[in-house]
């Protein structure tokens, strides 16, 4: 099924090639001008997936075989590819009085070798506004006010294990952050955001897809125990709408949560942020109830020394899907990163996830809907520094995943060259 910017371009290559040698001739005319500076960056990546459509063997097969008006059988054809992706794009950065802006624009262009009809060009889209650098700072920053802003728009196109399928949507998301330090150990902050999702019709899903919107909604009371670290509590509330169909579904929702968390320096050498709440989610759909449980955010960095440093990861919380299920879903990531050499950075991780699949009261479709997902993944990669300009990286990644319908493992290596001028 076409995605809405779909590439069957014979010049692909062609038009990579000359971004990437034309690209040095002009950048440094660009790098200051009245309007602020700029620069050029372009990416380009091979990547081999062996599910590429986020599914086994066997469900992709049903799908392949399938008649259903939802999958377009006759363009699947390989569970494995070779994607082919290049990234152009221009950034700019403008310092006024008050305010620092930023913002990005340029498009994706992404070959499929063996499923050409995947293949597609998509904008990639990003503006920041940032008061007293609040998007850089801790929290506990000396600053009296502090306010920030994000906008982001363009399309998103992924393999989801999760979502098991090959997603495709076009996404708007706008974010609005303030915060008031009323004195040197007490502050105030609030914060909103908007995000809306706007589906293509699924590769390998019966179900349909659905577009949704997401606003929440928080208030935080902060204790600033000292300029690097922060206790605080916060409250938010979140409501997600969807559109288009009217078959039942636990898209339409709300939730309330409450958590507790501290951000900023922990130790010289261990930093992030870490927070534990409650949250209970309101489905408004009387055949399915209520639904409240922990949830958890953590992000740990811990240096070891000016050459390793670890990393923990772990996310606990409830989300939406495009296909009118609701997930509740665990994740951890292990992960650390040694300096090898001047300019060689090797890297490598583990996790593991588990999502339980909360359905609507309808029927389940056969070797698509499971009630659960355990997954466990491993990695690793190398970043080489060429110049001031010119990086190369690459890596393998392998994840196993364990539903109650079926179980596969997932291969995938990939290798990039990115510059920035």
């Amino acid at each position: 099924m076409m995605l809405p910017y779909q590439m069957k371009s014979k010049n692909f290559w062609c038009f990579s090639l000359f971004l990437v040698f034309f690209t040095p001739q002009f950048t440094h005319a660009l790098k200051e001008s009245v309007v602020g500076r700029l620069e050029v960056s372009a990416s380009l990546e091979g990547r081999y997936d062996s599910r590429v459509f986020g599914v086994s063997s066997q469900a992709y097969d049903a799908s392949k075989n399938s008649t259903s008006p939802l999958i377009a059988s006759d363009e699947l054809e390989s569970e494995d590819d070779f994607i082919l992706t290049f990234t152009p794009a221009v950034h700019l950065t403008k310092k006024l009085s008050w305010f620092t802006v930023g913002g990005s624009a340029g498009v994706q262009m992404a070959r499929y070798v063996k499923n050409e009809d995947k293949s597609y060009v998509v904008p990639v889209t990003t503006l920041t506004v940032d008061f007293d650098e609040s998007l850089k700072k801790r929290l506990s920053s000396n600053a009296k006010i502090r306010f920030s802003a994000t906008f982001d728009l363009g399309q998103h196109v992924d393999t989801s294990v999760i979502e098991q399928d090959l997603v495709s949507y076009t996404y708007f998301d706008l974010g609005l952050n303030v915060r008031y330090n009323h004195s040197p150990k007490f502050g105030l902050g609030a914060g909103t955001s908007y995000s809306l999702r706007n589906y293509q019709t699924g590769n390998v899903s019966e179900r349909p897809y659905r577009d949704f919107s997401t606003l929440p909604l928080y208030a935080s009371a902060f204790y600033i125990y000292s300029e690097k670290l922060d206790f605080y509590t916060q409250y938010g509330f979140s409501k997600t709408r969807g559109t288009g169909t009217t078959t039942a579904n636990l898209t339409d929702s709300s939730s309330h949560s409450i958590s507790f968390g501290a951000n900023g320096d922990f130790t010289p050498k261990l930093n992030g942020n870490a927070q534990a709440g409650y949250t209970v989610v309101n489905f408004d759909n009387p055949n399915n109830p209520n639904q409240g449980n922990l949830t958890l955010g953590v992000g740990l960095d811990w240096r070891l020394n000016n050459k390793s440093s670890f990393g923990l990861d772990l996310d606990r919380s409830f989300s939406p899907s495009g296909q009118g299920l609701s997930m509740f879903s665990t994740m951890a990531k292990l992960h650390a990163s040694h300096r090898l050499t001047q300019d060689v950075t090797a890297t490598a991780h583990l996790s593991y996830g588990v999502v339980e699949y909360t359905y609507a009261n309808i029927p389940k479709i056969p070797l698509k809907d499971s009630s659960s997902l355990n997954q466990f993944g491993m990695g690793f990669g190398l970043n080489k520094t060429l110049s001031d300009h010119f990086n190369v990286s690459g890596g393998y990644d392998y994840s196993y995943s364990d539903r109650d319908t079926d179980s596969f493992g997932r291969h995938v290596i990939r290798a990039q060259i990115m510059g920035r001028f």
